[in-house]
């Protein structure tokens, strides 16, 4: 009891902070902000440094490919068509994001598609999220040295780091967001138009790098009616408001001006729409991954837990909460996949720590803490997508970061000290071993284009490639075309390197071999070591798609990848 009412008293106090609190001079918050997200930017460099080198994976082809036709149109990245799946489709109608990561990536393509450069961004982008979340901590009048440990905790977030490790938006969209709210909150206690103007900007282009960032606005709205949710806040300081009206009209402008001009190119709301379901299996698929996603790649849940399990026993409606979601999700692995007790329980978990999550916010009446809880949700739209895995709930990072601060500064004594160790650790640790297993294979695409396919095109032999994700950039670079189920076809004499992970369509593979039953299997380069996956159906390991599985990673045996080269008779 008494913890509580000592939580209830900060609480308010941070909450009249964030409304009424006049802050000190700007020279010196920024000399602060800096001291304290010192280590937070020195510990994600040691981290991602020695992964500069990285080869391109997943997604990342699209990007790059993306920013290298802005070269030529940098109004309309999205303007050509790509090979993706089984036939050569304008971009515009296969992306559901905007422009800002093409945008990002061009002096990446500038300089030959060069990695490091690649990853040298996403580390900046992450710097730029870190400064802003010590910054928005210190805001919300966090005490020394809890900002500093949500700078540090946002880091050790797993998923954070894996996907700083590609060229995806994820992390750029997520540093994006985050400093648009920082600033809408510095304009709500300083009304400097400056502030308000990077507000709009911060949060209008966070939406265009991704696309659910948008409800990112409704979070900062609730940010802005204060601790008694009244719509009194909104008639006596709608100025306080125009910012995010800005935000989304910035927002709908860029995407006029950037969408495909092509006759019947596709735009955001339908590359989106296309790859979305209302069946009953897609959606119990992603729902059940939300929770499980807070629990074992957003290192969220486990301390959230650790530091309040006494409170959740008692409370017999976050129990019944645990209990219903084991129960539902079990029942939607069985429907969709498997019957997994373990990942049933950790759903569970997770669903019993969003309850307390909100019941705790809502009985405080702490609209920071509802309004970051809400920001934890800002990917459940994605249960209707094709799939919802957890880089799409890196945007909301920084809220998760933001939340355990708050908690482990309501404590006192060594265990606060504990938990934060223990949680930056463990996710430095498990963020790593993603980092590993993704390098081990990606670099086999990358190897695969420079000893199976660049040699026979320097010989003058036409190659083709079956196989996506970072493959595919390679390949292309190195002269392969892609085969597809429409002309031009391969033709006797010439060579393809199929990937097995990596091939979208068994239908192309399907369709090659009807074409050319007396192929010669000439060369071929795999890799199954003992070591870490993240993709494979067979283990459960689906770090870039829950179709694969849930466990973001998975220590097995199992094949990596296999590049096989035929020739055709």
């Amino acid at each position: 009891m008494d913890v509580d009412l000592n939580r209830t008293e900060k609480a308010s106090k941070l909450i009249r902070k964030l409304q009424f609190a006049k802050n000190r001079s700007p020279s010196n918050m920024k000399n602060s902000v800096l001291r304290s997200a010192l280590p937070a930017l020195l510990l994600s460099a040691l981290v991602l440094i020695p992964f500069f080198n990285k080869a391109f994976t997943i997604d990342d082809p699209v990007f790059l490919f993306e920013a290298r036709h802005a070269l030529v149109d940098p109004l309309h990245p999205t303007a050509f068509e790509m090979t993706w799946d089984e036939k050569p489709e304008r971009v515009s109608q296969l992306v559901p994001t905007g422009p800002v990561m093409a945008w990002l990536l061009i002096p990446t393509v500038l300089a030959d598609g060069a990695e490091w450069l690649a990853h040298a961004t996403q580390l900046a982008m992450l710097w730029f999220a870190i400064i802003a979340t010590v910054s928005l901590a210190q805001r919300f009048g966090l005490p020394k040295p809890w900002p500093t440990a949500s700078g540090l905790i946002l880091v050790a977030m797993p998923a954070v780091l894996g996907m700083a490790g590609t060229a995806m938006p994820d992390v750029p969209a997520m540093a994006f967001g985050i400093a648009g709210i920082e600033r809408l909150i510095a304009w709500s206690q300083n009304r400097r138009y400056s502030q308000a103007l990077l507000t709009a900007l911060f949060l209008g282009i966070a939406p265009l790098t991704r696309t659910h960032q948008i409800l990112l606005l409704g979070v900062g709205g609730i940010l802005l009616l204060g601790p008694t949710f009244s719509l009194a806040a909104l008639r006596n300081r709608w100025s306080a408001f125009l910012p995010l009206v800005a935000a989304l009209l910035i927002t709908l402008a860029v995407n006029f001006i950037t969408s495909d001009p092509h006759p019947g190119a596709g735009n955001l709301a339908g590359a989106a729409i296309r790859y979305s379901s209302v069946s009953i299996s897609q959606f119990a698929r992603n729902a059940v991954a939300l929770p499980i996603h807070w629990v074992l790649a957003m290192a969220f849940a486990l301390p959230w837990t650790a530091l309040r399990w006494r409170t959740m026993l008692r409370n017999r409606l976050v129990l019944g909460a645990a209990a219903a979601g084991v129960l539902l999700s079990a029942m939607a692995l069985a429907y969709t996949t498997y019957l997994s007790l373990p990942l049933s329980i950790i759903a569970g978990l997770g669903i019993a720590v969003l309850w307390d999550l909100f019941a705790d916010g809502w009985s405080r009446r702490d609209s920071i803490q509802l309004a970051l809880g809400l920001w934890l949700l800002i990917a459940l739209p994605a249960v209707f997508y094709a799939n919802l895995p957890p880089k799409y709930m890196v945007v909301s990072a920084p809220a998760a970061a933001l939340l355990i601060a708050r908690e482990l500064s309501s404590r006192k004594g060594k265990e606060s000290w504990l938990i934060l160790g223990v949680t930056v650790v463990l996710g430095i640790c498990l963020g790593v071993a993603i980092l590993r297993a993704d390098a081990t294979f990606a670099n086999l695409g990358r190897q695969a284009a420079a000893e199976l396919i660049a040699p026979n095109v320097a010989a003058g032999k036409r190659v083709w490639f079956v196989g996506h994700w970072g493959y595919q950039w390679y390949a292309e670079n190195a002269g392969a075309r892609p085969a597809t189920l429409t002309p031009p076809y391969p033709s006797p004499g010439d060579l393809i390197v199929v990937s097995i992970a990596s091939a979208l369509s068994i239908r192309v593979l399907e369709e090659i071999n009807d074409q050319f039953p007396n192929m010669t299997q000439i060369a071929r380069i795999e890799d199954s070591r003992l070591g870490g996956r993240l993709m494979n159906k067979r283990i459960g390991a689906g770090f870039y798609s829950n179709i694969s599985g849930y466990w973001p990673w998975v220590w097995s045996d199992s094949l990596v990848d296999q590049y096989t080269v035929w020739r055709i008779e």
